[in-house]
């Protein structure tokens, strides 16, 4: 009976089921949520004092910006640009937990925000229906 599995393992069971699902963009997405959260948890460990806290959300947040990162086509302009970006980002999260300056956050996740925005986007025109056209017509 399902009642007898934990919630936990049902909650596992259910994401694992809709990340191999889920399109690339819909992938990526759920990177830059992800992403996203370890910033903000990060900079809610420094407001209470809690530095594990930080740093774990922190490298977190590295790893995701590596899985950004990694794949670009650094021969194109997009590419390479991105690959800046996500360079900077970098950087500023490891001296953000090295040297515990909280101030570094801001700009990364400004910056964060701004490429998952225009991805948010380009996933919505990708995933929209083509019939639109032929619905008016």
């Amino acid at each position: 009976m399902i009642t007898d599995v934990p919630e936990e393992l049902l909650l596992q069971r259910y994401l694992a089921d809709f990340v191999a699902t889920a399109s690339p963009g819909q992938r990526l997405l759920l990177l830059f949520d992800y992403l996203r959260r370890d910033l903000v948890a990060g900079a809610e460990g420094f407001e209470v004092g809690d530095l594990k806290k930080v740093s774990d959300h922190l490298v977190h947040a590295q790893h995701i910006v590596f899985a950004l990162r990694d794949p670009l086509d650094r021969d194109s302009i997009l590419g390479k640009s991105l690959a800046g970006v996500y360079d900077f980002c970098l950087q500023e999260l490891i001296e953000c937990n090295l040297h515990k300056q909280r101030e570094r956050i801001a700009p990364v996740q400004e910056l964060i925000e701004r490429i998952a925005a225009a991805n948010r986007q380009a996933v919505a025109a990708t995933s929209a229906p083509t019939n639109q056209v032929a619905a008016s017509a």
